[in-house]
């Protein structure tokens, strides 16, 4: 006996020693992949922030919280609140430089890359985890977006929290789990509007497996999903209040969703490398180099070979995550065609880290262990080296994107007697929050004439007409009148402009990009409009064009013109005070 219960003993004891290393590795593993994580991500820590993480930065610092839901129900028009919650408290601890802003989204981008490699292994193979782990650490749209000052980390970190919780749901058929589902799954649409495309989709996909598979899980699951329904009264309540108000929006930017774009979504979601303008679709046809086929081209058939084949051969469960993330990105397409929303990879970020986890499954299916692992350390290796050296290109485009104005504004001595007006940006003025530096004229062109309720522009008869068709005869009027669009903007910009800068001190207007071509006299604009038609059809360029012809008509009357310049993406133009 004695004999037998030893052997029982020892043989307990080394298998309690190999649990304890196994655990032991997996933890080393942890670490050395959040390690390399941080590393590749802190490559974008010091880059200047853009206009999108400047509003970020202008919507949190505004008071809390009714300051900030103020800021997103007059000016933003489109986002939810919790993800400028969290950032506000975040600055009131560690402020606002672009360091400790990035900090705040670099904690969600490296804490998605554990929660990767829990919800892989819980649905697959420890192999299959550290493989799709390995992936999302270096990955350069996940590695890109990890420090971007905007909620995308923040809501990529709930959706894959909110899948943990649901695989733990689906295997163990507590409550407890059921709980962190629902939490997660409410978080995700306050944190960012688009998020509701994975709920809905989660809830339709795992709705139906349950209901054709497990009646008595199917009850439970609906009971918290219609809690989550109630809980979520409030964000369809704002989203109606959104869609009401863009609904009238006098302009928009919503461009045609067409081939292309679905195209450049898989190039950047699964190639080795992304475009270096990564926040619109690339205009321009991709030049088939033999490098660009390698690193972009291969990776992409790879990735979505493996999902259709996680279609097609996985079991009940992986089939239904695989539907679900599909589902969500349908209804993203979907929306976008109708032009609720943009279609761009920043907007569905979210669904790219349980892509690459299926897709890894689907290819463990169809090739070899040792062709799968040759193919991902091939994108490790091409990945990481991407990585360290786009920061540089980043730093270059961003700089010329946004912070370039501040810098002029500095060559030119500029003080805080003097103004910048920037139809494009002035409602986040981060580079210019300097105690001494120039001041900025509160008045963003694209949001604030895009408002039919905007009483900086539209005189109070306007405004009725604005809101409906007849806007188009309010601009056709407002051009061929012998003054400014309105009595309203007229004195708004004299009071926030003219007034203030005394005399002998400096103005400079600040175009970007292609808003310097509708620097037309009013002549030419008369010419160019010969019917209502014309200003259905170039609403956006006409009005941007009699907004500029108005400043610079009442800048004449009061300043010397002294000439423009063009540097980088912007055209500069300065005033000096008579």
């Amino acid at each position: 006996m004695n004999i037998f219960y030893n052997y029982g003993k020892i043989t307990t004891d080394k298998g309690e020693d190999m649990d304890k290393k196994k655990f032991s590795h997996e933890w080393v593993f942890l670490f050395i992949v959040i390690a390399m994580a941080v590393v590749l991500r802190f490559v974008y820590i010091d880059i200047p922030l853009w206009y999108d993480e400047a509003c970020s930065w202008f919507t949190a610092i505004q008071k809390f919280p009714f300051g900030i839901i103020d800021n997103l129900l007059t000016l933003d028009l489109q986002h939810t609140p919790l993800y400028f919650f969290a950032l506000h408290f975040w600055m009131k601890m560690f402020g606002d430089t672009e360091v400790m802003l990035r900090v705040f989204s670099l904690i969600f981008g490296v804490g998605t890359v554990p929660l990767v490699y829990f919800f892989a292994k819980k649905i697959s193979t420890k192999q299959i985890a550290i493989i799709s782990t390995g992936l999302a650490t270096v990955s350069p749209l996940l590695v890109f977006f990890s420090t971007e000052v905007r909620m995308y980390p923040m809501v990529v970190f709930l959706v894959m929290l909110s899948l943990n919780y649901l695989v733990d749901f689906e295997q163990k058929n507590d409550i407890k789990s059921l709980l962190k589902l629902t939490t997660a799954n409410v978080l995700i649409p306050y944190t960012f509007v688009g998020g509701i495309f994975y709920n809905i989709a989660l809830l339709f996909s795992y709705g139906v497996y349950l209901g054709l598979n497990n009646r008595e899980k199917f009850n439970k699951y609906i009971k918290f999903a219609i809690g989550e329904f109630v809980l979520l009264i409030p964000y369809f309540v704002l989203i109606a209040y959104y869609a009401k108000m863009r609904s009238v929006f006098v302009v928009s930017h919503e461009g045609p969703l067409n081939f292309v774009t679905l195209v450049d979504m898989v190039r950047n979601f699964f190639g080795s490398t992304i475009t270096d303008n990564i926040y619109w679709p690339a205009t321009s046809p991709y030049l088939f180099t033999f490098s660009f086929t390698m690193l972009v081209v291969v990776p992409c058939c790879y990735f979505v070979y493996g999902y259709i084949q996680c279609l097609k051969k996985s079991e009940k469960f992986e089939k239904v995550l695989t539907y679900t993330i599909l589902s969500a990105l349908v209804l993203a397409i979907v929306f976008a065609y109708f032009k609720v929303n943009i279609f761009t990879v920043r907007y569905i970020l979210y669904l790219l880290p349980p892509m690459l986890i299926l897709s890894t499954i689907g290819l463990s299916k169809k090739i070899s262990p040792i062709h799968l692992k040759i193919f991902v350390a091939l994108f490790i290796l091409c990945s990481c080296r991407f990585d360290f050296t786009h920061a540089s290109v980043e730093k270059i485009l961003k700089t010329n994107a946004f912070k370039a104005v501040s810098l002029e504004a500095s060559k030119f001595n500029l003080e805080s007697y003097d103004i910048v007006i920037m139809p494009f940006g002035s409602d986040a003025p981060y580079y210019f929050k300097a105690e001494r530096g120039p001041q900025v004229y509160n008045f963003d062109f694209h949001k604030e004439v895009r408002n039919p309720y905007n009483k900086n522009y539209y005189d109070e008869y306007q405004r009725d007409m604005m809101a409906n068709s007849s806007r188009y005869g309010v601009i056709y009027d407002s051009i061929f009148a012998d003054k400014g669009f309105s009595d309203a903007h007229f004195e708004y910009f004299m009071q926030n402009v003219n007034n203030k800068v005394p005399k002998g001190r400096y103005v400079l207007l600040a175009l970007y990009g292609d808003d310097a071509s509708q620097l037309v006299q009013l002549q030419d604009l008369r010419k160019s409009v010969t019917s209502i038609e014309d200003i259905k059809n170039n609403t956006l360029s006409i009005m941007l064009e009699k907004y500029l012809i108005d400043v610079r008509a009442y800048l004449d009357s009061q300043f010397n013109y002294l000439g423009s310049e063009t540097v980088g993406n912007y055209t500069y133009l300065l005033y000096q005070k008579r």
